[in-house]
């Protein structure tokens, strides 16, 4: 009686994994060099999640940390622009 158990709730687990292993947004995955358009849900779900702010509490300290990521990404962009610079 017990192997008969065993064997029904393997059986379950067996065929209710690969629903689970799923992706969430049912999408096959892009090919190579294929563009995706995401669905309105999607963009609304990324708008609504706020983003992770790693700047100081105090003014002073964040606007110099901000002055300083700016400047970071400004030398990354002209690198990646400017091959002369």
């Amino acid at each position: 009686m017990h192997r008969v158990i065993l064997l029904a709730a393997l059986s379950c687990l067996v065929t209710v994994t690969p629903g689970w292993a799923r992706n969430q947004d049912s999408m096959p995955a892009p090919r190579r060099d294929e563009i995706t358009i995401p669905s309105e849900r999607t963009l609304e779900r990324d708008a609504a999640t706020s983003s992770r702010n790693d700047f100081s509490t105090n003014d002073s300290t964040a606007t110099r940390q901000m002055e300083r990521q700016n400047q970071q990404i400004d030398r990354k962009i002209m690198k990646g622009i400017c091959t002369d610079c």
